[in-house]
């Protein structure tokens, strides 16, 4: 957040302000929104273990990572990859 702010010259409360008025969404959410369709893109394009994707991809651990994909998704990590 504090890259993004330094990048483009405004404060955090005004980032916040702009991402909520143009995505409708928090700016750790869309954060994670772009780290899921990256994740998505390498469950489908490889052959990389649901662990390596997450840590790929900025997630903590697989277990954070599989909880939020879910939360987007629908489906585990897994079942993804799987049904593609």
């Amino acid at each position: 957040m504090s890259d993004l702010c330094a990048a483009s010259g405004v404060s955090k409360e005004h980032l916040c302000t702009l991402l909520r008025n143009k995505l409708d969404m928090r700016p750790m959410e869309y954060v994670a929104k772009r780290r899921i369709q990256a994740a998505k893109e390498l469950l489908t394009g490889t052959d990389k273990i649901v662990e390596t994707i997450a840590l790929e991809t900025g997630f903590c651990t697989a277990s954070y990572f599989c909880k939020l994909f879910k939360r987007y998704e629908g489906i585990s990590p897994m079942r993804f990859k799987n049904a593609k």
